[in-house]
């Protein structure tokens, strides 16, 4: 029986990852898309031990261990940029995201034209020791750490820890390397001087946030509002640009949601619409960094106005924003909802007028997985019939006396 439960699992697994992959090929002629992948984690594994009848517990021989299984932990989204196409729509809307792949880490912004105090998403995986002992990126800018929300600790400073014996500064996820005596690899260090870190497993405190921009880090967004079954509204995220006037002149997305401006620092506007003018001529709608243009006749492509009351407002623009996607949550096929650990930023993507981002799907990847899911699929179909099989064996033979 427990090899039943066994296969079953690898079943269920195969059914939850290939619906990703049907979802990732249904979407790949979606604007904006980002395909995911499947994580299979297994079960722990049990020791198998041997007792001998009224040994009570005593000289078991070990037999080995057995695996219990597999689980289908989570489709991991991948948000490497798709393809820019220009569709020749003056409302269409592309995002050059400036995150690459490789592995990302905040750091300090120190090079020539930096704001004091700026923080800015470095990819690298090369680390330096310098002055004082402050881990730095090869280029000499310092790491920063991050709070428990996930927000950058501007100031702080990770610092090498002078008594660890060891080759590796950070674990895979940025996490402190332990030697045989127990030391961490460095300290958190706030610009107090305060010794914050590293924290204990499960508990909340600063850490080095160290991710692949592939799969998490800060990506850039189109900030839409959103409207939840009970009525309320709330900003989302999506990088589908393929925009629409309503019958109100205001903008929309492709799922219906009104497109908002931000502040200055990069704040979504949830009261904010653009408003499209009816009374401008020119053939495009979005300037090269989605400013409004002016025709002959000196009318602005569309304004920035209060959703409710129509009146203009002041200090807004429509831009990208910039959050870190591991604090977001998946909201449809194209949509992302911030959770409370969120933080927006100015972004610093451009964006290409009359363009879109195609979906980033590779559909023959998906069909080898498919291919491959489909045959681990049979193989768990056939054992489980060979262990029915051995289980009536065992029911009819066992215990059954010959030519009775």
């Amino acid at each position: 029986m427990d090899g039943l439960s066994t296969v079953g699992s690898g079943l269920l697994a195969d059914e939850r990852w290939q619906q990703v992959v049907m979802n990732n090929l249904t979407n790949a002629t979606t604007p904006g898309f980002k395909q995911s992948s499947g994580e299979l984690m297994a079960f722990p594994q049990q020791l198998l031990m041997r007792y001998e009848l009224g040994s009570d517990g005593q000289g078991a021989t070990p037999l080995g261990t057995v695996n219990r299984g597999a689980l289908f932990q989570e489709a991991v989204p991948d948000f490497v940029q798709g393809s820019i196409e220009s569709t020749g729509q003056p409302l269409d809307l592309a995002i050059q995201d400036p995150a690459v792949a490789g592995t990302s880490v905040y750091a300090q912004a120190t090079g020539a034209g930096a704001v004091p105090g700026a923080v800015q998403l470095a990819n690298t995986l090369s680390f330096v020791v310098g002055r004082g002992g402050v881990i730095e990126t090869a280029a000499g800018a310092p790491i920063v750490p991050v709070a428990a929300d996930g927000s950058p600790l501007a100031g702080a400073r990770v610092i090498a820890n002078s008594s660890y014996h060891g080759l590796q500064l950070f674990g895979e996820d940025g996490s402190p390397v332990i030697d045989a005596a127990g030391q961490p690899s460095y300290h958190i260090v706030l610009s107090d001087g305060q010794v914050v870190g590293p924290v204990k497993d499960g508990q909340p405190g600063p850490y080095v946030q160290m991710s692949s921009a592939v799969t998490g880090g800060v990506h850039s967004f189109f900030a839409v509002a959103n409207t939840a079954a009970d009525g309320q509204t709330s900003v989302a995220m999506t990088r589908d640009g393929q925009f629409h006037m309503g019958s109100n002149q205001l903008l929309y997305d492709g799922a219906g949601q009104r497109v908002l401006a931000v502040s200055g620092n990069g704040q979504p506007l949830l009261q904010s619409a653009i408003e499209l003018n009816p009374a401008y001529q020119g053939q495009s709608v979005f300037g090269p960094d989605g400013a409004p243009l002016v025709d002959g006749a000196g009318q602005p492509s569309y304004r920035i106005v209060d959703a409710a009351t129509g009146a203009p407002l002041a200090n807004a623009t429509f831009a990208p924003v910039a959050v870190n996607v591991d604090t977001l949550q998946a909201l449809g096929q194209t949509g992302y909802l911030p959770t409370a650990t969120t933080a927006y930023s100015k972004s610093p993507a451009t964006v290409q007028a009359g363009a879109i981002e195609r979906s980033n799907v590779d559909s023959t990847q998906n069909m080898v997985n498919m291919l491959q899911i489909y045959r681990n699929f049979e193989a768990n179909q056939t054992l489980t019939q060979d262990i029915d099989s051995t289980i009536k064996l065992a029911v009819s033979s066992i215990g059954s006396v010959p030519n009775l």
